[in-house]
């Protein structure tokens, strides 16, 4: 997967990356259910859910893995990031994350909280 997958959801969506050598990767098993339980939450707060492996990779809990034209390195373990609607990298870790971590992460951000701001006004 290279950086021109991420790219089209700069300013639209923001990404979590779960990246593990297989997809049978037990630490990116646990991590893809923890997110798959919160898929409104994830929907709420525009996030898009990638599972990236040295295979391919799979969006938002789809079963179809797709395969990028470029694939920039190995990966060698699991880790998962953030990364926020400006493109840049928010979060990153080794350990599976509960969801909520991403949660409070993302909602302590500004443009998430003009977000929230603008909903209640409706």
């Amino acid at each position: 997967m290279n950086a021109q997958d991420l790219e089209k959801h700069q300013w639209e969506n923001r990404v979590i990356v779960i990246a593990s050598p297989t997809f049978g990767n037990s630490q990116a098993a646990i991590q893809l259910a923890s997110l798959k339980v919160e898929a409104q939450a994830l929907k709420e707060r525009k996030v898009i859910v990638y599972h990236v492996t040295n295979s391919g990779f799979t969006v938002n809990f789809d079963k179809e893995v797709l395969v990028s034209e470029k694939s920039e390195s190995a990966i060698t373990s699991f880790n998962v990031s953030l990364i926020g609607l400006d493109g840049t990298e928010k979060f990153h870790a080794t350990e599976v994350q509960k969801a909520v971590k991403f949660f409070s992460l993302i909602d302590a951000m500004p443009m998430r909280q003009r977000e929230i701001k603008g909903n209640n006004k409706e």
